[in-house]
């Protein structure tokens, strides 16, 4: 038992031992480290800037379509404004037509009873 822990130990001694880096590989691992965050800032400016043209494209877009839905919109409007005047003159003519046979009616009725 006390030997699996002294082998264990002896291990860990070991390779703690061989895991120091030399100045001259810590400095080459603190230059990777700066040009990869300096890579990954450029390509996250890159990705902002597109990001930006496309919102742009989308909002032209979202503009486009909903200028198009309110021509539509306004041309329907107005169809269903057109119907309802046209109805409303039937009904107009209509009237003026009932009034019209109510008087010859009623000036027949009288021709008749002198």
């Amino acid at each position: 038992k006390r030997m699996k822990y002294f082998f264990l130990l002896s291990l860990l001694f070991a390779g703690s031992a061989n895991a120091q880096l030399s100045d001259k590989e810590l400095k080459e691992l603190r230059d990777n480290i700066q040009k990869t965050e300096s890579a990954t800032a450029k390509v996250n400016e890159i990705i902002l800037q597109n990001q930006h043209v496309t919102d742009s494209l989308n909002m032209v877009r979202f503009n486009e379509q909903n200028s198009r839905n309110l021509d539509a919109f306004l041309a329907e409007r107005k169809e269903q404004e057109r119907k309802a005047m046209k109805g409303v003159y039937l009904r107009f003519g209509f009237a003026a037509i009932m009034l019209l046979v109510l008087f010859v009616g009623l000036r027949r009725k009288k021709k008749e009873k002198v």
